[in-house]
């Protein structure tokens, strides 16, 4: 029997065992065991946030309307938590002669988080995915300060807040840390060669400032590509708007529409003697209508030839619709579709579909079934590469 069909089998079993199970709440860390709320608190699923928990993070890891009340690290509970998954995982890539077929049920992802306040208006935020070796059981992994960044909310006004660190810059408006499917989002990794995706979290720093269902700007300062030298100044700067119309951040309720610029100076590659320059622009929204929500985003990129190996600009296009339903807090689904286009010269159209749900026997443990599939021209070739991922694992913080 196809291996694909028996996949689709485990899946449609598990979902009928859990379809049964109605499991009682609970809570997850940092900020569950801080205030003994249960993790629904902030986020309509795991690990995407609601309303409340977008307002939480912007207003500097603090309540809102509870900021003189609100506890340090030092008078909660050990600001500490972590985050594993594990499961089945199969990728069969054809005609792509970087990808790598696997069948294996393994530990796919280790993260340690520690999060919380050191003062009335000074919040903190570290991401650790420690190093681990790839081996039997266990897909390796890097090593990395993913995040570590300290945030001034709050300075005289809500308009002026200041997160300085590594972190995930405020153009990722649909976060890569917190989003619902393990497949990225297709515009957040196209770039140029050696260019820096959207994925990446970056050092430097981001000013914020919001109203609460209204009006947001942010705008920030980093390092950029990883082509340039240590001794490059940096130049990378960019600049987001947004407005709510309705009650609620657009996450779960309201309608946000926004637009972003990002602007920088990259070395085609690394030594290379001159900087050239990158622009991107993106336009984006955030629908919800009762259990549903969609998410739409744009980037038009425009980037001078030797950053892609031509002589004249490079302009390319990138874009992803997904559409997230909430039927119950213990059921989260989703299914999306990415596209990018490149100029002829390039030839490096890719597409992508991804498809799943996520079912929560607890607020902290879910169950994630996902299936996702990408065509993309083979640069300087007339064939296509495709590649199909289909995952089932448990998701857990602790």
């Amino acid at each position: 029997m196809n291996r694909r069909i028996l996949l689709l089998a485990a899946f449609g079993l598990v979902a009928a065992l859990v379809a049964f199970w109605s499991p009682p709440a609970s809570g997850i860390p940092v900020f569950a065991r801080k205030y003994g709320y249960n993790c629904t608190m902030c986020h309509s699923a795991f690990p995407r946030l609601n309303d409340f928990g977008a307002r939480y993070r912007m207003n500097g890891y603090r309540l809102p309307g509870e900021e003189q009340k609100e506890r340090t690290v030092l008078e909660s509970p050990p600001p500490f938590a972590a985050r594993v998954h594990a499961g089945f995982d199969y990728v069969n890539s054809e005609r792509d002669p970087q990808g790598q077929d696997v069948t294996r049920f393994a530990v796919t992802g280790f993260d340690l988080l520690s999060a919380g306040l050191l003062g009335q208006h000074i919040g903190y935020l570290v991401v650790y995915p420690p190093s681990l070796p790839e081996a039997r059981g266990i897909a390796g992994q890097q090593g990395s300060l993913e995040m570590a960044n300290v945030v001034f909310s709050s300075l005289g006004t809500r308009w002026l807040n200041v997160r300085a660190g590594r972190f995930e810059p405020a153009y990722a408006v649909f976060s890569d840390k917190r989003r619902l499917t393990f497949t990225p989002y297709l515009p957040y990794e196209a770039s140029f060669p050696g260019g820096p995706p959207l994925s990446e979290t970056q050092e430097g720093i981001e000013i914020t400032g919001y109203q609460f269902s209204g009006f947001s700007y942010a705008a920030g300062w980093i390092n950029g590509s990883s082509t340039n030298r240590l001794s490059d100044f940096p130049e990378d700067l960019y600049a987001r708007v947004a407005y709510v119309f309705g009650r609620g951040e657009g996450q779960t309720s309201g309608q946000r529409l926004g637009l972003t610029g990002i602007f920088g100076r990259a070395r085609p590659q690394a030594g290379a003697a001159d900087r050239q320059r990158h622009l991107r622009l993106g336009a984006d929204a955030s629908l919800n209508y009762r259990q549903l929500n969609l998410e739409l985003q744009y980037f038009l990129s425009r980037d001078q030839g030797p950053l892609w190996g031509e002589g004249s600009e490079v302009t390319t296009s990138s874009g992803s619709a997904q559409l997230n339903y909430f039927p119950m807090t213990s059921l989260a689904a989703f299914a999306r579709f990415g596209l990018l286009l490149t100029p002829e010269e390039i030839d490096s159209d890719a597409w992508q579909a991804v498809g799943g749900a996520r079912y929560y026997f607890v607020d902290n443990l879910a169950l994630h079934g996902e299936y996702a599939y990408r065509s993309q021209q083979l640069q300087g070739q007339e064939l296509r590469a495709f590649e199909h991922f289909a995952t089932l694992r448990l998701d857990w913080a602790f």
